[in-house]
């Protein structure tokens, strides 16, 4: 028997390239009890992750009507010829619609990364009562997620399921962190690192012995800025002191290593972050986390990092400085991360196995 993960096609399944996504695939896959019966298929790429197995595909958005659609069909070409599987789709519902149509032996679960009511395939009430219905089981990443995807449902199902984002924790002690304040994340209007920037304005030059850094560009993998907006931003904050420092981007490994020294992370979304990779990666570490009071961070984040209701850069100036005056808060901050983290990957992944489990027993695999 078989577990066939299908990626959007934007995802790149590699340890240069990889997004939230990818990573949590391979998070995932890597600590389940049936790694060995996963094959995980998405576009190709030339350097996928080493300890899962990856299928790539090569795409003819034109002969399929989109990416997506190429991914799926090439896959059902590609994909062994046995009887038994789970196919497990990813952040692409209306990809899922045409599945459980092509798919009438196949069980289908389907992963909701971000708020179904936006997606193409799950926008309408009737759309998502149709995944609902038709699905073996759909997972969400957050609570929040979820409560999108139930938003207008007039019952309740009892095949719906919170599977977070996880990472696993393989710091034996917590580390000794260096005066850094870091934002990790795409440089796009939303994630809001214009706020980072503008917060810090004054506080770079109030404390030059404090390093702030800024990792990421507008996509996974990029080389060089192209946005306007991204320009703009890295410009304004090179010019703000020799105390800054811009990275670029940099592989999820080289970024976990980075936090491991980060005293501070910085996470000022301004829109529903559904559940955010980069907080987690920064409570895992160790780091004090300052974030906006939104979406799935909420859940994260509660009575570990510090959250800002409707936030702005004046708020966010004034979380970071209550950190940098107050050297017994941040160290609360550091305590509440390392002894409150409760997302190792190992644990998180029992619950996806147990629903797997019991979709092989129903069809007797």
């Amino acid at each position: 028997m078989k577990i066939d993960i299908i990626l959007p096609y934007k995802e790149v399944f590699s340890s240069t390239k990889a997004s939230a996504v990818s990573l949590t695939v391979k998070n995932s896959s890597e600590f389940s009890i049936y790694k060995k019966q996963i094959n995980v298929y998405g576009q190709f790429t030339d350097s996928p992750f080493k300890n899962v197995k990856f299928i790539g595909i090569k795409t003819n958005k034109f002969l399929h009507l989109g990416n997506n659609n190429s991914v799926y069909l090439n896959y059902i070409k590609k994909r062994e010829s046995i009887t038994k599987r789970i196919v497990e789709f990813h952040n692409r519902p209306y990809v899922f619609n045409k599945a459980i149509q092509l798919e009438k032996k196949y069980p289908i679960t389907l992963h909701f990364h971000n708020d179904p009511k936006t997606m193409r395939g799950s926008k309408t009430v009737d759309e998502r009562k149709n995944i609902a219905e038709n699905a073996e089981a759909v997972y969400f990443v957050s609570h929040y997620i979820k409560n999108c995807f139930i938003d207008g449902l007039d019952k309740d199902y009892n095949n719906l399921h919170i599977i977070p984002n996880a990472i696993q924790r393989n710091l034996k002690q917590k580390p000794n962190k260096n005066k850094e304040v870091l934002f990790v994340g795409r440089l796009v209007e939303e994630k809001g690192c214009h706020l980072y920037v503008n917060a810090i304005k004054s506080i770079v030059k109030k404390y030059p012995e404090w390093k702030f850094r800024i990792i990421g560009t507008e996509r996974a993998g990029q080389k060089s800025l192209t946005s306007s907006y991204a320009k703009n931003l890295i410009t304004d904050f090179e010019s703000l002191g020799k105390n800054t420092e811009y990275l670029g981007f940099v592989s999820n490994t080289e970024v976990t290593n980075i936090l491991k020294k980060t005293s501070i992370l910085i996470v000022p979304s301004i829109w529903q972050e559904p559940f955010a990779l980069t907080a987690l990666e920064g409570v895992c570490n160790g780091a004090a986390v300052i974030a906006s009071k939104v979406g799935g961070m909420q859940e994260m984040l509660e009575d570990v990092g510090m959250l800002v209701n409707d936030i702005d850069a004046i708020k966010l100036e004034k979380s970071i400085l209550s950190l940098l005056e107050n050297e017994n808060l941040l160290n609360d901050y550091h305590n509440k991360s390392w002894i409150n983290y409760k997302y190792n990957q190992k644990d998180i992944v029992k619950i996806q196995d147990e629903v797997r489990t019991k979709i092989f027993n129903k069809y007797n695999y």
